[in-house]
C-alpha cells in the first residue's frame, strides 16, 4: 500500500509539473504571437470632477468643444453634459430605463448611442442599444431613442459555463453603418481574448455577429478589462479602454481590428476608469467611477502626440 501512494504522489506530481509547463509555453506563445508591439507610459492630466450625482459615469462622448455627455451606468435613465472641467450644463432625459448602460458611442452625424448591455453574469436577454440625435440639438426635455434590440450570435446557454463567460460587454464604437461591441472577458480560466460582434446601427431585432477577437494580455483578469472603447475623428484609430491601461489600434485593414498594431499606453493611476472619448485625432479624455466615496468621479486629459 505504501508503494502504491508513493508512485501515485510520483505520478501525481509529474503530471503537475507536466501541466505547468505546457501552461507557461501557451502563454509565452500567446505574448509573443499577439499585435501588442509597444508599451508607453503615459501621464494624465486631471481636467476637472464630476458633479456628485454623476457617481458612477459609465461613458463618454464629445459631441463638440466643451459638450462632454457622460451618464451612471444604473438608475435615473438621463444623459447629463458638462465641460471639461466637470461643470454641469445639461441634461436630457431618455425615455427608457437605465438597466445596465456602459458605454456611449457617436456615428458620423453625431447620433448619440447608449450601450445597454451590462452583463455581468452572462445571463441577460433582453440587451439593448439606444440610439437619439445629436444631443445638443434635442429640446424635449424627455428624448424618445430608437431601441436597437440584439442578441450574441454564438450564446445558448444562459449564464454559460465559467470558461466560456464572454458575453458581457463596457465598450462600443461606431463605423459606418455598423456598431461594433467589444467585450468584458470574464472568463475562468481567464483566455485574455475581447470578442469583437457587429450589428446594424439601424433600430430593430438584430443578431451581433461574431467577427473579430483581440488578445489583449492574460495577466490579472481585472487588469485587461475592456471598460470603454471610442473611435477616432479620422476613424483611423480605435482606443479600448481599461483601468490602468489604453490599448490603440491602428492600422487596421476595413474593420477587422486585428489586423491592425495594438500600442499599449500604461497609465499613472489605476482607478475604475468607464468612459473615453476622442477630442482631436490626438487627444483623448476619460471619465472614472468614484469609488468609496473617495476615489475618482473624475475627468482627465491624455495628449497622445
Amino acid at each position: 500500500m505504501s508503494y502504491l501512494i508513493t508512485r501515485y504522489c510520483k505520478s501525481y506530481v509529474f503530471i503537475y509539473f507536466f501541466l505547468l509547463i505546457l501552461s507557461v509555453q501557451f502563454q509565452t506563445y500567446a505574448q509573443s504571437h499577439s499585435k501588442i508591439e509597444l508599451t508607453k507610459q503615459k501621464q494624465l492630466r486631471e481636467t476637472g470632477r464630476l458633479p456628485s450625482h454623476i457617481n458612477e459615469a459609465s461613458g463618454l462622448a464629445i459631441t463638440s468643444a466643451g459638450k462632454f455627455w457622460t451618464h451612471n451606468d444604473d438608475g435615473i435613465a438621463v444623459l447629463f453634459c458638462v465641460d471639461s472641467t466637470g461643470s454641469l450644463i445639461n441634461s436630457i432625459h431618455i425615455n427608457s430605463l437605465n438597466n445596465g448602460w456602459e458605454d456611449l458611442a457617436m456615428d458620423s452625424l453625431r447620433n448619440i448611442y447608449i450601450g445597454a448591455f451590462g452583463n455581468n453574469q452572462n445571463d441577460r436577454r433582453d440587451l439593448k442599444i439606444l440610439k437619439i440625435a445629436n444631443p445638443e440639438f434635442i429640446k424635449t426635455p424627455v428624448a424618445l431613442p430608437d431601441i436597437i434590440n440584439f442578441s450574441y450570435e454564438d450564446q445558448v446557454a444562459f449564464p454559460p459555463p465559467l470558461r466560456d463567460r464572454n458575453f458581457d460587454a463596457d465598450a462600443m464604437i461606431v463605423l459606418g453603418n455598423y456598431i461594433y461591441i467589444f467585450t468584458k472577458n470574464r472568463t475562468v480560466p481567464f483566455t485574455g481574448f475581447t470578442k469583437v460582434y457587429r450589428l446594424p446601427n439601424q433600430p430593430g431585432d438584430h443578431i451581433a455577429v461574431l467577427t473579430d477577437s483581440l488578445f489583449l494580455g492574460n495577466d490579472l483578469m481585472m487588469n485587461n478589462w475592456v471598460t470603454g472603447a471610442a473611435l477616432s475623428p479620422d476613424r483611423s484609430t480605435v482606443a479600448l479602454l481599461g483601468h490602468s491601461r489604453v490599448w490603440l489600434i491602428s492600422g487596421f485593414t476595413g474593420h477587422q481590428f486585428s489586423t491592425g498594431k495594438i500600442t499599449k499606453l500604461e497609465l499613472d493611476s489605476y482607478t475604475h476608469k468607464a468612459g473615453i472619448a476622442f477630442r482631436t485625432n490626438t487627444q483623448l479624455y476619460i471619465v472614472d467611477e468614484k469609488e468609496m466615496g473617495i476615489l475618482g468621479g473624475k475627468i482627465y486629459y491624455l495628449e497622445l502626440r
